[in-house]
């Protein structure tokens, strides 16, 4: 599904992600209906996951404020912003 280069920018986003919300781990696998473990392993690149749970983890950090813009001119990159007072 995605290329490891690839599943190192998805785990990245998702650890941005949870770093600007201020979210744990535990936080986002709870808002997210997903593991732990698969949050953790995830922002490893340790797997490559199923489509239908970064759908979850997006959504969930979409819910909570923040919005991702994707690129993929230089290779696939991502920025990254937050909505306050959320």
């Amino acid at each position: 599904m995605f290329s490891p280069s690839n599943v190192e920018v998805l785990g990245a986003a998702i650890r941005a992600g949870r770093a600007a919300l201020s979210w744990s781990q535990a936080d986002l696998a709870g808002k997210a209906d997903v593991s732990m473990q698969t949050v953790a392993r995830i922002e490893a690149g340790l797997i490559s996951p199923k489509i239908q749970t970064i759908g979850k983890l997006f959504g969930a950090l979409e819910d909570g404020g923040a919005s991702f813009n994707w690129s993929n001119e230089s290779g696939v990159s991502f920025v990254l912003t937050v909505r306050r007072g959320r």
